[in-house]
């Protein structure tokens, strides 16, 4: 089974675009495989996933992370893609959705927050791993 994270930036309640050049430069290093759609990662022989994103778009407002490692190295990732914009980092199973500025909720869409809680504000790069890691 497959269990996914989610990123999804905003402004003043709509999508965000976030150059996907930009998204995908962070996870250069760890690309395997890339394809219009997707691009699989490896960490290490162990830690592997698929970020799910439409890079033919030269924006996006969002990607999904099918099948995330627990690595350390995809949290700091997604810390360095969520500073390019207002993103929301969101799980099904999460407790809370995270955010790194207190600036991005308000750039969150209501319904948002109605469905997935309010969100925890990660001030820095440890905070958002401390947060990252026991929001399983």
């Amino acid at each position: 089974m497959s269990y996914e994270y989610f990123l999804q930036a905003h402004l003043l309640g709509e999508d965000q675009p976030i150059s996907t050049a930009m998204i995908v430069q962070v996870f250069a290093p760890y690309i395997t495989h890339r394809e219009e759609a997707f691009m699989d990662l490896e960490f290490d022989d162990s830690h592997q996933c698929t970020v799910y994103l439409d890079q033919e778009s030269p924006t996006t407002s969002h990607m999904t992370i099918s099948r995330p490692c627990d690595d350390q190295r995809l949290g700091a990732c997604i810390y360095e893609v969520m500073q390019l914009g207002n993103f929301v980092f969101f799980e099904p199973d999460g407790k809370h959705p995270i955010l790194l500025t207190p600036g991005a909720l308000e750039h969150m869409p209501p319904d948002m927050i109605d469905s997935l809680g309010d969100p925890v504000i990660a001030r820095n790069k440890e905070e958002f791993l401390e947060f990252y890691f026991n929001n399983r």
